[in-house]
Formats: C-alpha cells, structure tokens, sequence
C-alpha cells in the first residue's frame, strides 16, 4: 500500500494516469469501428466493438479529475494556491491553444462533418476559424482549467470556514458508505440530469459533465492527505473489483444484446445504475490495486508520463490520419481496427519524441536569449558597506 504520510511522489498516480490516457487510442478507435456515429465510421460498426466504450468511458474520465484533484492538493506542500493557479494555467491553456488552432481542425478536414467540402486545407482552415473552433476531445483540457481556477479560489474559503472538512468526509467514506454515497450520487445524477442536460462538451451549457466531473476534482482535493480513506480503499480494493466486474457485465449484456435505442425504460435505468456502480467500484478497484501494484519507482512508467500530454493533444488527430489514409485503399471495416491502432500509438510516440528533442533543442536559446535581454544585476562598489 501507498504511504501518503512520506510525502513524496505518488507513483501508483503516475502509473494510473498513463493507463489513463493510454487507453485513448483503443477507446477512440472503438468509435470508429462500433455503432456510434463519428467523424469517421466504418461500413460494418459492431456493438461487440461497443464493449470497448463501455468498459473504459465511465471511469477513465472521471478518474483523471480525481487524480488532478489529488495532484493539484499534493502542490500545496511546496506552492500557495495563486502559484499553482499560474503554473496550471501555463501546463493546460498552450497546449489546449495549440490543439485547438492546429490539431483539431484535420479531424474535422477529413471527417464526414467537414462543413466546407472541396475546400483545400488551407481554406477550409481560414473558413473553419471564422465559422467557429470545436474543441473535440481537448474539452479535457479546458474543463480541467476551469475546475482548477474555481479550486483556487473555493479552497482558502474552505480551509477558514471548514477546516476539518477532509477528515469529515474521509471518515464519511468508511466501510458500506465508501461504495453507498458515491454510487448513489452518481445514480441520481444519470437518472435526473443526464436525461435533462446530456453531455454536450460544450462549457457553458455540460451541466451534467461539470457536476460529475468537478465533484471528482474536488473529492480529490480533499481526500489527498487523508490517510483514513487511502487504508479504507486498500481494504476494499478485492470488493470494488468484484462489483465493478458484476455491473460491466450487466451493461455488456444490454449493449450486445439489443441496439441502444430499442432499450425500453426499464433497461435504461437499470444500465444508469449499473454503469453508475460500474463508474465508481472500477475507480476503486484501480486505486487500491494501483496503490499495492506500482507503489514504487518504474523507468516505463517515467518515461511515458513525460509524453502524455503530448500523447493526448495528439492522438485523436493521428487516428482520423491513420483510418482516412487506410480507408481510401479501401472500404474502412473492422479488419483495420488493430492496424490503425498500432500505426496511430506508433505515430504518437514519433511525435512525442519529437517535441523533446524539439524542446531540448530550443531551451538552451531561449534561455540565451532572456540572458540577453534580462538587464545584469547592479553591484555594490568595492569597499562599500553592506546593507
């Protein structure tokens, strides 16, 4: 098990994290392939390829806002709260710019959305930016932002008006109630909100993916330190797994067995339900077995979590490139799934290599560059007292 109180990195959080985004290029492959409509599809989607989505979608998510919530307290042990608001600020809104200028708009050039067909790339790009950018799979990005810019200002208040507040909730989360709360939350959100709001990856109007996902950012925030909940998930690690396996195969039964839309009200709320006990026993289950599992330094592990923002900007684009290039030798079925999959973490590792022999080409001159500018330092006269 993981010892919080040694203050130092949480690797089982590194390793979490990369299976994380790791699991990206499977999950956005899957849509390709399965029933879904998305940018690209292929001729024969299946809901056995629907599988993949369901066993990966309602934790994954939910579970990188938690751990950016446990990583975002972790800095409050060397940094106030205004630096960590900078430093985010800096680590999420360039890359989230970058992607949305430059990265998103090929999926949407060779989708089957392209609202400016026969343009050239570089007219359908000036159209694209004057008709309005989609944020496609960087809405991570910048829900993620916000939620740490509403921590920095919600935290202070909490620590002056509720200091206690984690330790209440940590021993709120003991024994049944670790599983009982979170699920029931979780099920009255799907059941009342979802039906109401859906999720619309749009910031101003996804009522239903804040709730969820900023409650997970701050659940993490808050039970960062709290020893009593990281015992109590150790614990119950063998549990949360058995249930979420339970619940998955009571959603996979539903999605094999009859198309989404035929489901008759009974079955879509017992699938919220299951996918809701699904949601929060997998998170478990990957924490507490995390915690046992990769509890301690991993050269793999290192070396992959210094990509993965890389990786994720990325990756969804490389995949729209890999499937449209295969699909124009052919109709796009389900004989490609695993090569687009191979090529695409293949072009994503090309490309994260390449930004850091891009960047630790470029650091040594920028960092000449502000020695140039940066005026030198005034110096006391010799033989003059010191203040």
């Amino acid at each position: 098990m993981t010892d919080i109180k040694s203050g130092g990195r949480r690797h089982d959080l590194d390793a979490l994290r990369v299976l994380c985004f790791g699991t990206l290029i499977i999950y956005h492959t899957s849509l390709a392939y399965g029933t879904r409509t998305w940018l690209l599809n292929s001729i024969d989607g299946s809901r056995l390829v629907d599988l993949i989505a369901a066993a990966s979608h309602p934790w994954r998510m939910s579970l990188l806002f938690f751990i950016s919530g446990l990583v975002t307290r972790s800095l409050l042990r060397s940094r106030s709260v205004s630096d960590i608001r900078g430093t985010r600020t800096r680590q999420l809104l360039l890359p989230f710019t970058f992607g949305v200028l430059l990265v998103v708009p090929p999926q949407i050039y060779l989708s089957e959305f392209n609202p400016f067909p026969g343009l050239s790339y570089w007219e359908f790009w000036k159209a694209f930016m004057v008709s309005g950018l989609t944020l496609e799979h960087l809405w991570f990005l910048a829900y993620l932002w916000i939620y740490v810019f509403a921590w920095s200002f919600l935290w202070p208040y909490l620590q002056r008006v509720w200091p206690n507040l984690p330790s209440a909730f940590a021993n709120s989360l003991r024994g049944v109630n670790l599983f009982l709360i979170p699920i029931i939350l979780l099920s009255a959100s799907r059941l009342w909100l979802y039906p109401v709001f859906g999720e619309t990856r749009a910031i101003h109007t996804d009522i239903y993916a804040h709730l969820v996902y900023f409650s997970m950012f701050m659940a993490g925030s808050l039970l960062m330190e709290e020893s009593t909940f990281w015992r109590e998930v150790d614990r119950q690690r063998w549990l949360g797994g058995a249930l979420a396996i339970i619940s998955f195969l009571v959603v996979a039964a539903a999605v094999v067995a009859v198309p989404r839309e035929d489901w008759p009200d009974a079955v879509v709320v017992l699938v919220r339900i299951a996918r809701s006990i699904f949601q929060w026993c997998a998170i478990i289950a990957l924490l507490g077995f995390a915690g046992r599992i990769a509890n301690r330094p991993n050269r793999v592990i290192a070396f992959l979590n210094r990509s993965m923002m890389t990786y994720y900007v990325a990756h969804q684009t490389v995949i729209i490139i890999v499937a449209h290039q295969i699909s124009k030798m052919g109709p796009l079925d389900i004989r490609s799934f695993v090569p687009v999959v191979l090529l695409s973490t293949l072009g994503c590792g090309l490309i994260g290599e390449a930004q850091k022999l891009i960047k630790a080409f470029l650091s040594p001159l920028i960092a000449r560059v502000i020695a140039l500018i940066k005026p030198p330092l005034k110096t006391a006269p010799s033989g003059a007292a010191a203040d």
